[in-house]
């Protein structure tokens, strides 16, 4: 076995700025007074003038106004004129169906724009998350050993400890800031409300992007599967494994393994990671494998009873020197003796063990896994 040295470079990472997205208000319906008096007083004021006119100058004969007929010519005059300021405030108003659908239409286009402008964003954000915690399904993961990402997360770095579980829906980081001025909900016109409400609610979130787990933020971590899912449950933990040991540093991180089905973790003893820092064996540093937990502690028990209490990881707050992963994969067994009650600084458990009685089989710290019939893998998070 041969070792090859690696030294640490700065590489730059996809940037998404902070910023906010501004709906605009909705449309108002408006009530307008009633018209005193209403258009068809005006109407019939014109017909029964025209009528009377007409009944005058047939019954006496003349040719030309004249008499009391004078009055009626006027009559007609202002009813037509009644007629018209009407109409002229009904069209100013905007009070009738063309008006209020060409505002419709009008916001429609609106929210459209805005609804791109979210879109670019989200895909911005989604870029972002799956350059920090790419699959594992197609390679990409491995093309990154020997590059400037390998080990590239430190202790001081945002995601330190962050690997990906799975695909899910995550918030959007830019703010969609709702309408400012909200009518009262009988003035509220109901095309524009509702669709402004949909466009808050439906593009607020993300979907189909990475979702990592803050390793480092809980003692450990638990995951409840059926028998049969034993290597579903073994390939998830490979995963969460091999992204530790890619973008985190063997000097920052150490992982010890702990299975009754040592064959199916015998990759890991090219890892770093894995090597015994006090202990060698003919191929060099011993490999951090061991059948059960009791020789997991012959080896660990001085170390782990120096530490203090689990603290989870917070800025300007105590730090230790190197995180241990415990991969405990081993149906059955009780991570209570590696963690105790309150956990160990420095140290967090992967279990996979079943044990309903574990201190990890909370809800704050517990999955189930289970499997659809196409085969997709689901991971549940356990009630509190």
């Amino acid at each position: 076995m041969s070792t090859t040295g690696f030294i640490r470079q700065e590489v730059g990472a996809p940037f998404v700025p902070e910023e906010a997205i501004q709906i605009d208000d909705t449309a108002e319906i408006t009530r307008p007074a009633p018209a005193k008096p209403p258009t068809w007083v005006w109407i019939l004021i014109f017909v029964v003038a025209a009528v009377v006119l007409m009944v005058s100058l047939y019954l006496s004969g003349a040719r030309q106004l004249s008499g009391a007929s004078l009055f009626i010519f006027p009559m007609m005059m202002v009813s037509m004129f009644g007629m018209m300021r009407n109409r002229m405030g009904s069209n100013g108003k905007k009070d009738h169906g063309s008006a209020i659908n060409q505002d419709r239409a009008v916001y429609l286009r609106g929210l459209d724009e805005k609804r791109r402008d979210i879109h670019v964003a989200a895909r911005a954000q989604a870029t972002e998350i799956s350059y920090h915690h790419p699959t594992p399904l197609d390679g990409t993961l491995g093309t990154l050993v020997g590059t400037g990402r390998m080990w590239e997360r430190t202790p001081d770095a945002r995601n330190f400890g962050h690997v990906r579980m799975g695909v899910g829906i995550t918030r959007l980081q830019t703010k969609l800031l709702p309408p400012l001025k909200v009518p009262p909900p009988e003035f509220r016109e109901t095309v524009t409300t509702v669709a402004a409400r949909d466009l808050l609610i439906a593009q607020n979130v993300v979907h189909d992007v990475p979702r990592p787990l803050h390793l480092f933020d809980q003692r450990g971590w638990s995951f409840f599967a059926e028998p049969s899912l034993r290597e579903t449950v073994q390939g998830l933990l490979r995963a969460m494994v091999c992204q530790v040991c890619v973008f985190h540093g063997p000097d920052d991180v150490q992982v010890a393994i702990i299975s009754d089905d040592l064959e199916s973790w015998d990759w890991a003893k090219w890892l770093p990671h894995v090597g015994d820092d006090e202990f060698v064996d003919a191929c060099g540093p011993a490999r951090l494998m061991f059948p059960d937990v009791a020789a997991f502690m012959e080896r660990f028990e001085s170390s782990l009873a120096s530490r203090r209490p689990f603290q989870a990881r917070q800025e300007g707050g105590e730090r230790a020197d190197r995180w241990l992963v415990v991969v405990l994969d081993l149906p059955g067994a009780d991570a209570t003796v590696i963690l105790t009650e309150e956990g160990r600084m420095g140290v967090s458990v992967l279990e996979a063990t079943g044990n309903e009685d574990s201190v990890l089989a909370t809800g704050d710290t517990a999955f189930f896994v289970a499997a659809d019939e196409d085969g997709t893998v689901n991971l549940l998070k356990a009630a509190g």
